[in-house]
């Protein structure tokens, strides 16, 4: 009775220690991601490296901008600022891995800043298109519905890049967008909305406000 009593506690602290190491994998395995991640952007030059100062007058502010030219925004200088998701994404049944973060306005340019997003699907094999995808099917869903709805007006793609996000995942992609006419001001765009962008079937439902301009 003795030694069966003691292989419970041991069995269990085994399946804690088992659990712990497949956790502490998964940690150590999305860190390598972002950091690769984080320099194919860099090599790339689609972002330049993190600023962490306040005022954009200040001496570091300048060296930034002549270390980087070309570039207005930069990394998150925290890692917890990219964001990150385990989701089957491509309806295989393996769980895949969102990541994505906005980039930081490092010059104070007007406007917004950039979403950035990456997918690594459970083959190793990568998708980094993800904002080009989802912003090109904003495009698409909005033009389907106005063919119905006469109200709507024609829209351009300006500052979609800027004003598209990722906030997380819920039966999709999820995120907010704006959107302007011809006729918009940078300040005042006719739309605003969310989505949920389905990978698997690349279907893309939007819900859109009329702004007040």
């Amino acid at each position: 009775m003795r030694i069966r009593f003691l292989t419970i506690p041991l069995l269990l602290f085994g399946l804690f220690a088992c659990n712990q190491s497949t956790k502490q994998s998964s940690q150590q395995e999305v860190k390598a991601a972002i950091n690769t991640w984080k320099q194919e952007l860099l090599a790339a030059k689609q972002i330049g490296p993190p600023c962490d100062y306040t005022s954009m007058a200040s001496p570091e502010a300048q060296k930034w901008r002549e270390a980087n030219p070309g570039q207005l925004d930069g990394l998150p200088a925290d890692d917890k600022a990219i964001k990150t998701v385990w989701f089957d994404l491509n309806n295989d049944h393996k769980k895949d891995l969102l990541l994505y973060f906005q980039g930081v306005n490092c010059t104070g340019h007007n406007g917004g800043t950039q979403t950035y997003a990456k997918i690594i699907y459970s083959d190793s094999t990568a998708d980094s298109n993800v904002m080009e995808e989802i912003i090109h099917a904003i495009q698409a869903e909005y033009n389907r519905m106005k063919e119905t709805d006469p109200d709507l007006k024609a829209i351009t793609s300006d500052y979609m890049t800027t004003t598209t996000t990722i906030t997380g995942y819920h039966n999709g992609i999820t995120g907010t967008f704006r959107l302007y006419t011809n006729e918009d001001a940078h300040c005042c765009p006719s739309y605003s909305g969310t989505y949920t962008y389905r990978l698997q079937t690349k279907k893309m439902t939007l819900r859109i406000s009329e702004e007040d301009n």
